[in-house]
This record gives C-alpha cells, sequence and structure tokens, in this order.
C-alpha cells in the first residue's frame, strides 16, 4: 500500500470512495472546494500494484492543531490497516488532532480509541439522520 498526499486531482477519486462508505455523500466539487482550501490535507491510500484506491482522510487545520473532516475505506477492504495508516499519516502533520464521532458507530469509537483518541466533550444533537433522528456527537482529541 502508498499513501500520498491529497490533490484537486484526487477530487473524483474520494468522492466515489465517500460514496461507497455513507450514506450521505458529498460530490466532486464539494471535495474540490474543501481540498483547494489553504489550511485543508489529507492522505490518500492505493494499492502498490494497480494504483486501485484504498480509502483517504480529510483535514483541516495546522501543525498545532487540526480536524478529521472525513475519512473513509474502501468497504470491501476494511479492517485491514487501511484507515490506521491514514489516520497515522494524518496525526503526524499536527500536534492535536480532534473529531467527532456519532454516539451510535461504535465501531468508529471503538477505532479512535485504539489509536490513542481520548474522548472530551459531547455536541448534543449534532448529527441528523435521513429519518430526521437527532444523534449526540463524541468530541475526541489526539495529542501527539
Amino acid at each position: 500500500m502508498n499513501i500520498c498526499e491529497l490533490g484537486l486531482g484526487h477530487c473524483a477519486v474520494i468522492a466515489n470512495l465517500h460514496a461507497e462508505s455513507f450514506t450521505e455523500n458529498w460530490s466532486t466539487q464539494a471535495f474540490a472546494d474543501l481540498v483547494g482550501l489553504p489550511a485543508t490535507f489529507g492522505f490518500l491510500a492505493f494499492d502498490c500494484e494497480n494504483d486501485d484506491p484504498f480509502g483517504f482522510i480529510l483535514c483541516q487545520g495546522d501543525n498545532i492543531e487540526a480536524e478529521i473532516i472525513t475519512i473513509a475505506t474502501r468497504p470491501a477492504i476494511r479492517r485491514q490497516g487501511v484507515a490506521g495508516a491514514l489516520l497515522k499519516a494524518a496525526c503526524a502533520q499536527t500536534a492535536r488532532m480532534f473529531l467527532e464521532v456519532a454516539t451510535d458507530n461504535l465501531s468508529a469509537i471503538s477505532f479512535y480509541e485504539k489509536h490513542g483518541f481520548a474522548k472530551i466533550g459531547v455536541r448534543k444533537n449534532y448529527y441528523k439522520r435521513s429519518d430526521g433522528a437527532l444523534v449526540n456527537a463524541l468530541v475526541y482529541e489526539f495529542t501527539a
């Protein structure tokens, strides 16, 4: 597996990966708008043999503190270290990394805690599901 820095040329690829991973997904243009911002950074993981994309992470911030905007791994290759490698690459860019995760996303909570993130707060009714249900978000922090 190779990991490279995200650029504007990756926006269609990451939009497709995002669509594979989330029911509410973002367009190529939405990713282009984010990736084009000066404080945005991220990484793309891909197959060394055929360049097939495996996953990506998108963050905003600087070398002091940043926030994970989204992270996605192709469903067929989850739990094979891709997300962990992307998370490690992103966290190496900043002293403090933050993120929000829905309280009902137990696998993501477990993943972030396994990788050294600590819960620091709760955002009430942060997420709105397609059925209208409101879900709290847990706020996590990783300190390098």
